[in-house]
């Protein structure tokens, strides 16, 4: 219920948002309870603060957004940092520390905390960087205007390139040229992407879009774990299916992932209803973007180092796909098969892959009501019940187990005794 109300309160607070332009929603970082903890501790009493939310966090709460990582910037050094919180037996881990950059966490809630910096020089993957006090040479070296507002817990904010006008004004610009942005760290020109197609409420820019076709090879230099990282940032987007609407950025997009030939199928998912719409997964939208009754998957589960839990998921859908065109396949009975020789997740992938394919099929959402109503049948015939009646453990009794099986699950998981009896009569038990 807490949960629900919440969402209800977010999606109030993005509306008005957009309608008003209204920034009231930084009243959700200025009572985290534990942020309030840290800033009291790393800042002095009477003194300008030295510690401020910047980026992401900052972006979300103006938009209304469900807030996952908060990040912190000062003008503290690291060991400054430590040995304030040391003080306060506050855990510090120190994920970055060349970078200057410490994860702390207070109840559980996990802040990063970064020193302002400036960089010295790039090689478009890395950078070597300087601590610095100053906040707008800080700022200077972030990626888009939307990511270098600041604000400290009282809700003060610092905007030195006015993020929060593009915010609202659906603008999506990098700080400074565009070329050098991309040149220092390559895997911007996908940041970009997912920033344009999240909030940007206009055409792209030719003076952003000329560079990043310039430079898309310099993707090839960028780590694939980093290019994947970004990636599934992108495929988690509600919105992702408008990526593919716009013709520079899907021209740029298969120039990077080839493999991304079926994207059209991710047209239909705007026409479905909103209750299925929230159940495609980041990973779904992958297989939805790339899966066909081939393993060419394969390759890119290889190329982007991917789980072998995503690789198997991807391997199962693939699998069932020629399936997908028989009208028998979303019959109740046939998902309650389906269900007990796989899982209620797998049954569900099926039938949300299904729905954005080009066969129609009407009854999808009914489906899935009924896949979470659904009881697992339970095989009522056990290996102790064969050995009670003559068979010895194993090849045979295995066999028999799984003969018995099969006839039970085509008879829709029901099976008679006199079946089960006539089968042993044909066998020879010893």
């Amino acid at each position: 219920m807490l949960g629900k109300i919440r969402d209800i309160i977010l999606k109030t607070d993005q509306i008005l948002y957009k309608k008003f332009g209204s920034d009231k929603s930084l009243k959700i970082l200025e009572n985290i309870k534990e942020a309030r903890i840290i800033f009291s501790y790393l800042n002095e009493i009477g003194e300008e603060s030295k510690v401020r939310f910047v980026g992401g966090c900052i972006r979300k709460a103006l938009t209304g957004e469900r807030i996952d990582d908060i990040d912190l910037a000062t003008s503290l050094t690291p060991d400054e940092i430590k040995k304030k919180l040391n003080k306060e037996n506050i855990k510090i881990i120190d994920t970055g520390i060349s970078h200057g950059t410490l994860t702390v966490i207070l109840n559980n809630k996990k802040f990063e905390i970064t020193t302002l910096r400036k960089d010295i020089s790039t090689d478009g993957r890395h950078a070597n960087i300087e601590f610095t006090s100053n906040w707008e040479q800080d700022a200077l070296r972030r990626d888009f205007t939307i990511n270098a507002i600041y604000a400290d817990i009282e809700g003060r904010i610092f905007d030195p390139f006015d993020g929060i006008s593009d915010l609202r004004n659906g603008k999506i610009k990098f700080i400074g040229q565009a070329k050098e942005r991309i040149q220092e760290d390559y895997l911007r020109i996908l940041r970009y992407f997912r920033f344009y197609t999240q909030y940007s409420k206009e055409d792209h820019d030719k003076e952003t879009i000329q560079p990043i076709k310039q430079y898309i090879n310099g993707l090839n230099n960028i780590s694939k774990e980093r290019i994947f990282d970004e990636l599934k940032k992108i495929l988690g987007l509600k919105n992702i299916y408008t990526l593919f609407s716009n013709k520079d950025s899907v021209e740029i997009i298969l120039n990077i992932f080839p493999q991304f030939k079926y994207h059209e199928r991710l047209k239909k998912i705007n026409y479905l209803a909103d209750s299925l719409k929230e159940k495609y997964d980041k990973y779904l939208i992958l297989a939805l973007l790339i899966l066909d009754e081939t393993n060419d998957y394969e390759y890119f589960c290889h190329k982007y180092k991917t789980s072998n839990n995503l690789k198997n998921r991807l391997k199962t859908i693939s699998e069932k796909l020629p399936n997908f065109k028989n009208k028998r396949f979303y019959h109740k009975e046939n998902i309650k098969k389906l269900i007990y020789l796989t899982s209620k997740e797998n049954v569900k992938d099926f039938l949300l892959f299904s729905a954005c394919l080009k066969t129609k099929v009407s009854n999808i959402e009914e489906l899935i009501e009924y896949l979470n109503v659904c009881k697992v049948p339970k095989f009522p015939i056990t290996g102790d019940y064969l050995i009670g009646h003559g068979y010895k453990t194993g090849k045979m009794l295995g066999q028999k187990l799984k003969f018995l099986e099969e006839k039970w699950i085509e008879n829709n998981f029901i099976i008679e005794k006199k079946v089960i009896e006539k089968s042993f009569d044909k066998d020879n038990k010893y």
